[in-house]
């Protein structure tokens, strides 16, 4: 073996992601006993991060697994069209079902001004739920780029239970 290629190799030994693998994920991303998500909030470069409770491994907002734990996490479209400023904290969720451009939209609000809304995929989703009176609660947990997570109110004291 080379130098470089012994130099590259005990780097990639030494190096150990902050995120949860993606091996792991659907070990580790299921709903605990009592119906709650394995996952707490952390702050990291300033912003706040889902961060999965046994292995403190950061997990992105859109991990397709976390649907399915009742969060609802986005990077926020749009925000360069609306006058809302992103601030780490709680958000609006405001359906706007006669959006011309999506029926099922999910407008985000910070501090009574609009940021942008919820990805069509995800608003899909997201719409039923408020449709059917879910009383669903959101947080900003990053500003640059923006990126909300929704989910009931008993979850979200849970992921913030850490703080």
């Amino acid at each position: 073996m080379t130098y470089h290629a012994e130099l590259v190799s005990a780097q990639n030994e030494a190096y150990e992601s902050l995120y949860l693998s993606t091996e792991r994920q659907a070990e580790l991303l299921a709903p605990r006993a009592d119906g709650l998500p394995p996952l707490h909030l952390v702050r990291h470069a300033g912003a706040l991060w889902l961060a999965e409770d046994t292995t403190g491994k950061l997990i992105n907002v859109d991990n397709r697994y976390l649907r399915r734990l009742g969060i609802f996490g986005v990077k926020v479209r749009g925000t360069r069209y609306y006058t809302g400023k992103a601030s780490l904290g709680p958000a609006g969720l405001v359906r706007e079902p006669d959006n011309p451009h999506d029926p099922d939209a999910v407008a985000i609000h910070v501090g009574g001004e609009m940021l942008g809304h919820y990805n069509k995929g995800m608003a899909r989703g997201l719409a039923k739920r408020l449709d059917a009176g879910e009383p669903l609660q959101a947080v900003v947990i990053s500003t640059d780029p923006a990126k909300v997570i929704s989910a009931p109110s008993d979850i979200l004291r849970h992921l913030y239970r850490t703080f």
